[in-house]
């Protein structure tokens, strides 16, 4: 069983903070040994983000705000093996990291970002990421960029992302550019719900009060 299914807020971030320790990772000075750590270290970081996000997901499930699941990598099967275990391999793919369907029947997609350091660059979405988020804008989907950095979670609208260097002067964001996109995190990542009280409904972003 995955930890991250049951991680809470204080959990996941000491988790970020000993994987930020200066030098905890030093344990073998071999070079190739600390790039696979760090591969290794910003896997599981995407993977317990993701996982949270599907919390999140089931959370609106639960209260019939939206459908939304997690899409998985596809793989082709090269040989199976006789206890029943295969052999894969992973195929190319362009669809966002989530999608689904929002209550009225409005389609939703986003792609899931993570990082440890301070500020998440515009090019950690690939050219064909983006160009897949922008047919889903041009068609009527709600289109979002949900990123943590250090443990802090933003649903950043895809327009925004798109024009970071017109509105922001920048190629990349800190927290303090995009507070205004903040969710809240209670132990899941409920991404419809800003911490400033907004909600991302089929409508679009509204107040609640």
């Amino acid at each position: 069983m995955d930890i991250t299914q049951h991680i809470s807020p204080e959990e996941f971030r000491a988790m970020l903070r000993h994987a930020n320790t200066p030098g905890h990772e030093q344990s073998e000075p071999d070079k190739d040994m600390e790039t696979r750590y760090r591969n290794r270290c910003n896997s599981d970081r995407g993977r317990a983000f993701e996982n949270l996000l599907a919390k999140g997901c089931r959370y609106y499930a639960g209260r019939g705000n939206a459908i939304i699941n997690k899409v998985y990598e596809p793989y082709g099967v090269k040989n199976i093996l006789r206890d029943g275990r295969f052999i894969g391999v992973w195929k190319d793919r362009a669809e966002p990291d989530f999608k689904g369907v929002m209550k009225g029947g409005r389609a939703i997609v986003f792609e899931a970002k993570s990082t440890h350091k301070s500020r998440m660059q515009r090019d950690k979405l690939t050219d064909r990421q983006m160009s897949w988020l922008e047919t889903q804008h041009e068609i009527g989907a709600l289109s979002f960029v949900c990123i943590d950095i250090r443990g802090k979670f933003f649903t950043i609208p895809w327009q925004i992302w798109r024009d970071m260097k017109k509105i922001f002067g920048k190629k990349f964001l800190m927290p303090g550019d995009i507070s205004e996109y903040e969710v809240i995190y209670d132990g899941s990542v409920r991404f419809l719900e800003y911490t400033n009280g907004k909600l991302i409904t089929a409508e679009g972003v509204i107040d609640n009060g």
